[in-house]
């Protein structure tokens, strides 16, 4: 869970319940969630991050199946 608040003028995160101040984490292009950790539990294209889960999901989808046409669509939207 993430949650924002103000204070002097900085942001600061928590996550997990643990302040996380001046970090930049990525957040996964195709389920929107931010790794346990971080930019090492993923990979990057084009600028866009996927999450080790997805890219498990990636490997693992039949040809056809609704989850492969949904990375297709998204691969070919980064691509082009």
């Amino acid at each position: 869970m993430i949650i924002s608040e103000e204070i002097k003028g900085q942001e600061n995160l928590v996550v997990n319940e643990e302040k996380v101040i001046g970090k930049v984490l990525p957040v996964c292009y195709r389920c929107a969630q931010v790794p346990e950790k971080g930019l090492y539990d993923g990979f990057r294209v084009e600028g866009m991050f996927f999450c080790t889960d997805c890219q498990q999901e990636l490997f693992m989808a039949e040809q056809g199946s609704p989850e492969y046409q949904e990375f297709l669509f998204l691969i070919k939207g980064l691509l082009f």
